[in-house]
């Protein structure tokens, strides 16, 4: 009974401590014009009323949606979609109706320990309706992504997906043990 209670607070305490909010955020944006002249000392706009500002926090925060090249840090990496093509492979063909995709995506460890990158666990394609896509096999993929990515250094690799020709898709990338994820519109 006394190792059952040990297993109980063990599990409890492993998924409380592992289950944090990840910090996520635009690397390379470009500052806005009204951001540039409040920097500057200027007064963007006018300051907002009691009640503009309480409507502001009531509203639930909206998902941002990033474009194929924009770089987003998360925690220590910074995440680059840096394009999104369709494979040409001959000896691995899409079920009827469906396309291959190669997602080429870029890891750089901006942190001091190294981290582990995995495409099946920190990766999904998700069309417009919410469906989810595998990752399946090709041949022409240029490099993968999957490994361990040292302190300062990068890791670059397509990820495949079969998909359906038409549909509305979109990469994100996530921490399996903490909330938050970034997304990046593909099609």
């Amino acid at each position: 009974m006394k190792g059952t209670k040990l297993w109980v607070v063990g599990i409890l305490a492993l998924s409380l401590t592992a289950c944090t909010e990840a910090n996520i955020e635009k690397v390379n944006s470009k500052p806005s014009p009204s951001a540039a002249a409040t920097s500057e000392g200027k007064s963007a706009a006018p300051s907002a009323s009691a009640e503009d500002k309480e409507s502001q926090t009531s509203e639930a925060p909206k998902t941002e949606i990033y474009n194929l090249g924009d770089s987003i840090k998360f925690d220590d990496m910074v995440i680059t979609v840096n394009g999104v093509r369709e494979s040409k492979s001959q000896i691995f063909t899409p079920d009827e109706g469906n396309i291959i995709i190669l997602v080429d995506v870029t890891a750089e460890n901006k942190g001091d320990a190294e981290e582990n990158i995995s495409s099946m666990l920190q990766t999904e394609v998700v069309d417009g309706d919410g469906f989810n896509y595998n990752l399946t096999i090709v041949d022409d993929a240029k490099g993968s992504f999957d490994g361990t990515v040292a302190a300062g250094r990068k890791l670059r690799g397509e990820i495949a997906y079969q998909v359906p020709k038409d549909a509305s898709l979109e990469f994100i990338f996530k921490q399996p043990f903490k909330s938050g994820q970034a997304i990046w519109k593909l099609k």
